[in-house]
């Protein structure tokens, strides 16, 4: 039997593309180890039972394409670390968000957790957030900015997909993504929308959706990585080219001054907390892996 641990300090390479002779096939134990760690991050959504087969596998190399890691179906050290580190982060915390600043840290605590950790990534996020909630970093509903609200209600049911509009950071749309995220959270989003504007269901989402492309097909991953920053074309992951120009200026504001952010940020938490430290150690680890492994 093998666990993660062991593919990263023996240097281990594990293919998987082929199921039938594949490692994982005859060790349930490292595919119920790494089905545990894909479930909990939302890549894996069946049970976990450490048998290997293709949704299993789909799972390996949904994880892999959205953190840009190479090597195609194999499973090495890196992307071994990469499950480990992310085991180490799951987790809920009580975030604040009754202030912009509080939100701020929010996003960038959810980035990290799920996997999100280039400076890059996280600007990018903000920057969405920042364009789509007209910088008031509060979950808001599509055309709010039509008052009265009898207003926005009129143009709203003009839409097709009414009453399914836009709610939450990136104005989650459309019924069969109300559903989806109903399934994912195991909330009933359909018949209760205005659960879309909860902060930590809209948090959820927002990162969720941007990481495993679940808006568009498009993955903030491939535009933005650690060989490459197009924060231009990173648009076609929520809205294809809408405001792309300006978001991307957004971006590169947020990646100009997030180190200081992040500072501040690490001072109020109390690095002398051990499980602060050893998660901020670990996204540090995965930062340069992800680096070196594009």
């Amino acid at each position: 039997m093998t666990t993660l641990k062991d593919i990263v300090n023996n240097q281990l390479q594990i293919p998987y593309e082929d199921i039938a002779t594949s490692h994982l096939a005859s060790d349930e134990q490292l595919c119920r180890e790494i089905q545990e760690i894909l479930k909990a991050n939302n890549f894996y959504h069946f049970t976990v039972d450490g048998l290997y087969g293709k949704i299993t596998r789909e799972a390996l190399r949904d994880f892999k394409e959205a953190f840009a890691l190479s090597g195609g179906d194999v499973l090495g050290p890196t992307t071994a670390q990469f499950l480990l580190n992310l085991n180490k982060s799951i987790g809920q915390r009580v975030h604040d968000f009754s202030t912009k600043q509080g939100t701020q840290k929010a996003i960038i605590h959810e980035c990290k957790r799920r996997g999100l950790i280039l400076n890059s990534q996280i600007a990018y996020v903000l920057a969405t957030v920042e364009h789509e909630t007209a910088n008031s970093f509060q979950p808001v509903e599509e055309a709010f900015f039509l008052k009265p609200r009898s207003k926005q209600m009129a143009h709203l049911q003009t839409r097709f997909y009414f009453p399914f509009y836009g709610r939450g950071y990136v104005q989650l749309t459309l019924k069969s993504n109300y559903e989806k995220y109903s399934r994912k959270l195991g909330i009933d989003l359909v018949g209760n929308k205005e659960k879309a504007l909860d902060p930590n269901i809209a948090l959820f989402v927002l990162v969720d959706g941007m990481l495993l492309g679940e808006f568009t097909s498009k993955k903030l991953g491939t535009f933005v990585n650690g060989s490459k920053t197009d924060f231009v074309g990173a648009r076609k992951v929520i809205n294809d080219s809408d405001k792309a120009s300006h978001i991307a200026g957004l971006a590169q504001n947020w990646l100009s001054k997030l180190g200081s952010f992040e500072s501040i940020s690490a001072a109020e938490e109390s690095p002398e907390n051990p499980e602060t430290a050893e998660e901020i150690q670990g996204i540090e680890q995965l930062m340069m892996m992800q680096i070196m492994s594009s």
